[in-house]
């Protein structure tokens, strides 16, 4: 017989054996394959703890209000916002270590618009743009498209200045 511990269906068939709900003839090959192997042997072992633990437990007795307590408490779960629910599903995510942070940005935001840009952003003294600079090297620029555009007239002289 191969060892039913390594297999979960097999393993089901020593569940049934610590149940005594199998047929004689297949309890006695399971008996002697637990004589030889010590991993179904401690599975075995273990889940007939496991059984006799859950005899000798008491549970604690119900309070005659709990049924009450329980219907109050479902009806508080869904009259709170989806929203609410939602955040509260996502595992390890919780409001308060984020506040901080949110008003951290906040006040970040704040002081970025009431101190407008920086004064160094504005040219002041010898960065200003000279207006009629940009105006000749406009014209410039005019000019020589024109020279180019002209087409080379190859019968009148050269004229030297």
């Amino acid at each position: 017989m191969k060892c039913l511990a390594q297999d979960s269906q097999d393993a089901a068939l020593l569940l049934d054996y610590c149940e005594r709900r199998l047929e004689p003839e297949l309890a006695a090959q399971l008996e002697r394959h637990l004589a030889v192997c010590p991993a179904c042997a401690r599975m075995v072992e273990a889940q007939r703890t496991v059984w006799e633990a859950l005899d000798v437990w008491e549970p604690g007795a119900i309070s005659a209000d709990f049924n009450a307590r329980l219907y109050s408490r479902i009806l508080e779960m869904e009259a709170e916002p989806a929203w609410r629910r939602w955040l509260k599903a996502i595992p390890g995510w919780h409001w308060k270590p984020a506040m901080p942070l949110a008003a951290a940005c906040l006040a970040i935001l704040a002081v970025a618009l009431w101190r407008g840009p920086a004064a160094s952003d504005q040219p002041a003294g010898d960065d200003a743009i000279d207006v009629e600079q940009v105006e000749r090297t406009l014209s410039d620029l005019d000019m020589l498209q024109q020279l180019t555009a002209m087409p080379a007239d190859t019968s009148a002289p050269e004229q030297r200045y």
